[in-house]
């Protein structure tokens, strides 16, 4: 599901059907049920990808992730998944020229198991053939004549430098002359959820091995630096090395904006395969040009708390200016009220999880308002996290964010996460329009000991400072909604002479807007829109003007790009400029409507579902949900 436009409504209900579908963003390894298997490609591990040692019956999702690693099946890949999800476990859908048929050819390393993928009676299989001497071979596989041009393996040193040639980390893309994605030992494999093709980050310049012939070596450093690419033919014998200059197209930063990801954990899924480690988080941040990796201590099916033993409620010692690594926490109800990814806290807010069965937290309570307010109380932020599915009570994971919203304890939303983002846009706007003021954030949920999963920083949320960077002024930066977010372009607005975040307030009357907006980006997008009370407003063919409380923000939008690395399409948003006219924000009965009916089905799924140890606690969420009805109510009448 390519989402190529910010359709709302219908088409939104049928994106969300899709993704229930296919049992949601749960990461699944799809590999046979068998001991060992998951940890062929779905795990990750500290051994680089040189080769695929195993031989026999795999599972679909194991197959797949093998035919990922070669670049010519990319475009194939990609319309089979959405995101990092398989729209579908047909073995006959993994049709690419390299699955094994007979009279096929092979470039393979001499020496080296090669696995030739294959589908045998619906089923997938891994067939290794060995060579030890280069030369043409005929040889048979799974039943099948097969051509193996074998090639010598030749040592290939890769130096990483940034623009003034110093040593930098970067993300890296092998492709040797057998068509195959490599990474060297002691690296971290990973594949790219959107484009469907395998990569790792490096901190360092490295050796590899590859099979001779023609080498392509790409790299870059998140969506502020080009793709840098050299082209090596390795020969037999003549060790090789090629140094791969990293050069900026944009330098935020510098204009005091830095950017966040909102919701990274480190480890999660399962209470095993916990290796991720904090040097590990380092390399992506320096890797993706991420300031500000917000890391999460969080539960995922159950009581174990994963990476709990890493927050210390203060900047981690690994942190090295811009680059901020702090550990803190995603506050996760079971279902009835949704999760929350916190920032700036300085000690656990208790309990981490609320709603789960079968743990000591099995209560919905308490509710997300007081988790919110205890986190903000400590001087932090609070963001909700992926909103959900459909732009409806059902459809949606964030059911109590308008109560808390109204109520003052949240500060942004993920409107860019591994939701949709039309489904999020409706639901934000319809907040603005009742003069909610919650800011434009972005997270992607990511697991990084999962290979196939998104990848940090895909897309983040920056947050403009003034004067040198610390976390609190960030914190304090992002609090405001001096923030826009996005996934490669860069989007700048101002409304008489007022950044995102900020107010203009103007006498009674219609007011004339004098608006500028401005977006670069390193690959094609469409033109910046200028979004008024959540209608698109053409400043070329109408008058920009106000007579009533209002916000203004930008968008922009665009086709997928290969640097796209966890959405369908590009795009930005920035957070809104709010204009009070006589004293008045934004105001909408039809919006507040919605709000109040919305709230009505939470404390009736609530009255009716909520688990609670005694009536006291579920009166005093009742009458809770009651105030931030009572706040749309308002706007109602």
């Amino acid at each position: 599901m390519k989402r190529t436009q910010l359709a709302i409504g219908a088409s939104a209900m049928l994106a969300f059907a899709g993704w229930r579908l296919l049992g949601g963003q749960a990461a699944v390894s799809w590999s046979l049920p068998k001991p060992g298997h998951e940890d062929l490609t779905f795990w990750v591990n500290h051994d680089g990808l040189e080769q695929l040692d195993f031989e026999g019956e795999v599972g679909f999702g194991d197959l797949a992730r093998v035919l990922m690693r070669r670049r010519a099946n990319s475009a194939k890949m990609m319309s089979l998944r959405n995101r990092f999800v398989f729209k579908s476990r047909e073995f006959s859908t993994l049709d690419t020229p390299d699955l094994l048929r007979a009279g096929a050819r092979y470039v393979i390393p001499a020496g080296r198991a090669f696995s030739i993928p294959a589908v045998v009676n619906g089923k997938g299989h891994l067939y290794n053939v060995n060579e030890p001497s280069p030369g043409i071979f005929k040889r048979t596989a799974g039943g099948h004549g097969v051509t193996l041009d074998v090639r010598p393996l030749v040592k290939l040193r890769v130096e990483l430098r940034d623009e003034r040639g110093r040593p930098t980390a970067a993300r890296v893309y092998i492709t040797a002359a057998d068509g195959i994605g490599y990474a060297p030992k002691g690296s971290v494999n990973r594949f790219a959820s959107e484009p469907a093709e395998q990569f790792f980050h490096s901190r360092e310049d490295f050796e590899i091995e590859l099979p001779a012939g023609e080498t392509i070596v790409e790299a870059t450093r998140g969506p502020e630096y080009k793709l840098a690419r050299q082209t090596v033919q390795l020969k037999a014998g003549s060790p090789a090395g090629v140094t791969l200059k990293l050069e900026r197209w944009m330098d935020m930063a510098s204009t005091g904006w830095y950017s966040s990801d909102a919701h990274i954990h480190a480890n999660y899924t399962a209470d095993h395969h916990q290796v991720v480690t904090q040097q590990d988080v380092l390399t992506y941040t320096l890797a993706e040009d991420l300031h500000i990796p917000n890391m999460m201590v969080a539960n995922s099916g159950g009581a174990f708390v994963h990476d709990r033993a890493w927050f210390e409620g203060k900047l981690n010692a690994l942190s090295r200016p811009p680059y901020l690594l702090y550990w803190n926490e995603e506050m996760r109800n079971a279902g009835s009220y949704g999760h929350m990814c916190l920032y700036g806290l300085k000690k656990l807010v208790e309990p981490v999880f609320t709603g789960f069965r079968d743990t000591a937290n099995w209560e919905d309570y308490p509710p997300n308002f007081t988790q919110a307010k205890s986190t903000q109380d400590q001087g932090g932020a609070v963001t909700y996290a992926h909103p959900g599915y459909a732009p409806e009570f059902e459809g949606a994971s964030m059911k109590e964010m308008p109560v808390d919203a109204a109520l003052g304890v949240i500060d942004a939303m993920d409107v860019m996460s591994n939701n949709p983002e039309e489904v999020a846009l409706e639901m934000w706007y319809r907040l603005l329009n009742c003069g909610v003021r919650v800011g434009m954030s972005a997270g992607t949920d990511s697991f990084t000991n999962v290979q196939d999963h998104y990848v940090p920083g895909g897309h983040r949320v920056y947050a403009k400072v003034e004067g040198p960077l610390t976390y609190e002024k960030w914190i304090a930066s992002y609090k405001r909604g001096h923030t826009f977010a996005s996934n490669g372009p860069i989007l700048d607005l101002k409304v008489n002479g007022r950044g995102p975040g900020e107010e203009i307030r103007l006498p009674a009357g219609k007011h004339g807007l004098q608006v500028s907006m401005s977006v670069k980006s390193n690959f094609p997008v469409d033109a910046a829109e200028l979004v008024i009370n959540g209608r698109v407003v053409d400043p070329k063919k109408e008058a920009v003007s106000v007579e009533a409380g209002s916000w203004v923000a930008a968008r922009v939008k665009g086709p997928w790009n290969r640097m796209i690395l966890n959405d369908g399409y590009a795009f930005a948003h920035t957070s809104p400029v709010w204009i009070i006219v006589d004293g008045k924000g934004p105001k909408s009965p039809v919006d507040a409507k919605f709000w109040v009916d919305w709230i009505g089905k939470l404390i009736q799924r609530t009255s009716e579902r909520g688990r609670f140890g005694d009536d006291a606690k579920k009166r005093e969420v009742l009458a809770l949900f009651e105030r931030g009805r009572d706040f749309y109510r308002k706007q109602v009448e």
